[in-house]
């Protein structure tokens, strides 16, 4: 486990000594999640993006989820991206996501794979943003619940693909590297601080991110402590 975390510390050490740019954000989260009729919940969440230069992006979303068995999960869910210009003005754009994720619990040990395909639009025209792209994203996942505590770290690796045809087209366009630690608080609460390392590619000249993120979810109506061992610590959106 420990030899795990330290490989990829050094891999994304690595990419950030090499890469042409890399830029610092903070990125905040905070969610709010809830059960419907059989097993359809839904989910309600505020993204904010923050860099160098003050706020660059902001989204709401709304999700939509539903639980096939223990293993299978999808859902969809509709955010509305506002993002910042050069000229200082917000491009508002649309985003669709429709998700398929497989999550498996062997002892302390959880282990996720989801499939998103992103479908982006405008009300208007504008300049080309990678931002809103199509793309079909696959992300492993890895959690350990340690025994008798708090604590559970994440690690994650996310595969970005252009489907769409043309320059840019049919190829992988990013990878997101990620590593975190989950807290679980008292009742519905759990807080979550991690790191990701997202970097372009297939362009010259790529800018990446170094990001800090922050996450905040209530689940309402759980009063007791998560059960372990089944999909603690895997993100389902």
């Amino acid at each position: 486990m420990k030899s795990f975390f330290l490989l990829l510390i050094l891999s994304i050490n690595f990419t950030l000594l090499y890469s042409q740019s890399t830029v610092f954000q903070v990125w905040n989260e905070l969610g709010v999640s809830g059960k419907l009729k059989n097993d359809f919940s839904y989910g309600v969440d505020l993204t904010s993006r923050i860099g160098g230069d003050g706020l660059n992006t902001i989204f709401p979303q709304l999700s939509l989820k539903y639980k096939v068995n223990k293993y299978v999960r999808v859902s969809v869910d509709y955010r509305l991206i506002g993002k910042k210009e050069l000229n200082g003005n917000y491009l508002s754009s649309h985003r669709i996501n429709g998700n398929l994720q497989l999550s498996y619990g062997f002892k302390r040990h959880s282990f996720g794979f989801r499939t998103r395909f992103q479908y982006s639009f405008r009300n208007l025209g504008g300049p080309y943003e990678s931002e809103f792209d199509q793309a079909l994203r696959l992300k492993p996942s890895y959690s350990y619940d340690f025994k008798n505590s708090v604590f559970t770290p994440n690690l994650s690796c996310e595969f970005f693909y252009n489907p769409a045809t043309g320059e840019k087209g049919k190829q992988l366009t990013r990878i997101r590297y990620y590593a975190g630690i989950e807290m679980e608080l008292n009742g519905p609460h759990s807080l979550e601080l991690g790191y990701y390392y997202d970097q372009k590619i297939q362009v010259a000249n790529p800018v990446n991110r170094s990001i800090m993120n922050l996450s905040y979810s209530y689940v309402i109506g759980q009063t007791k402590k998560k059960e372990p061992n089944k999909t603690r610590g895997i993100r389902f959106l």
